[in-house]
């Protein structure tokens, strides 16, 4: 009964998604929304329709409390940072969506670490997500990321793989070491992680 209703309200919240979508535009809901992925979709979506509608379905997920999952009786839907705390919490996931990907392990770099915290200082007191194109144009990598402060290291994470240019650099074979900033600010997280050669 239970799994019955849980697929029955991930239906409707792909039907919700599938609906703003339409009606608002995909730009629109992704104008500062965060994006996640917590469950796989029904296989019977062709596969292009099946990332765009998990996309805005994350949206919503990414976008709602985990007390109002909670509510519904879904706790496997609401993001949690179990890993103790978040910096370690995405280290550990990065590195081990790399090692699943037959990619080494990222060793820290405590230059990034401070050219990403200033950097993710700034992007939360401004309240806006933008990359340090001084950094790129230094020929390092970079992926950031704003979303609610319910939204753990796993859920993070899932925002940069199911984006394909952050995707890329979470698996870029040639990348040896990574720095992470974090900030808060606006209610959200804003985290910033670069990439080194």
């Amino acid at each position: 009964m239970i799994t019955t209703m849980r697929s029955r309200f991930s239906t409707s919240l792909a039907a919700i998604a599938v609906t703003s979508a339409t009606v608002l535009g995909a730009g629109a809901l992704a104008g500062g929304a965060a994006t996640a992925s917590a469950q796989p979709l029904p296989s019977f979506l062709p596969p292009h329709l099946a990332v765009q509608v998990d996309g805005l379905v994350s949206q919503v997920r990414a976008a709602v409390p985990p007390e109002a999952w909670a509510a519904v009786g879904s706790s496997g839907m609401a993001y949690q940072d179990i890993s103790g705390g978040l910096r370690e919490g995405i280290i550990a996931e990065v590195n081990a969506y790399r090692a699943a990907h037959g990619q080494g392990a990222l060793a820290p770099n405590a230059a990034l670490d401070q050219e990403a915290q200033a950097w993710a200082e700034r992007l939360a007191a401004r309240d806006v997500v933008v990359h340090n194109t001084a950094l790129i144009d230094r020929g390092y990598g970079e992926n950031i990321v704003s979303a609610g402060t319910h939204c753990g290291a796993v859920c993070l994470v899932d925002l940069w793989k199911n984006s394909p240019g952050h995707n890329e650099n979470l698996l870029d074979p040639h990348y040896r070491s990574a720095g992470m900033g974090i900030a808060y600010g606006a209610g959200k997280v804003f985290v910033v992680h670069n990439f080194a050669y």
